[in-house]
């Protein structure tokens, strides 16, 4: 089984997160370069950057898995307004979190005040 380096993370705490939504998913992920993490400063930075290898043949539905995440979460930046009770939802909401109504599928840019 011939594995290839999937992502690489500049943190350990970036690649675990990661490993372990993959691996709980029923990927066999491997993690190498963490060990040297800890002598960032000490080494040129992209030594500690700590890698995922998979086998080549889960590599193509490790990137779908992924891209459902990314848009999930691009909708999860927008909100959606209950037709019933006016509360905002995030947008990756099916149903109203306050009154239970099912909410429209087209969510709205959150907008928020800079200051």
């Amino acid at each position: 089984m011939r594995r290839v380096r999937f992502t690489v993370h500049r943190t350990v705490g970036e690649a675990r997160l990661q490993e372990g939504l993959l691996s709980g998913s029923g990927f066999s992920v491997e993690v190498r370069g963490e060990t040297l993490a800890p002598l960032g400063g000490e080494i040129p930075n992209t030594e500690t950057w700590v890698e995922l290898w998979l086998p080549e043949e889960e590599v193509a539905r490790a990137k779908e898995l992924l891209a459902e995440l990314e848009a999930d979460g691009e909708k999860a930046r927008r909100t959606v307004g209950c037709p019933r009770c006016r509360e905002e939802n995030p947008g990756n909401f099916e149903l109203c979190w306050s009154c239970g109504e099912d909410l429209p599928e087209v969510p709205r840019p959150c907008l928020r005040a800079v200051s």
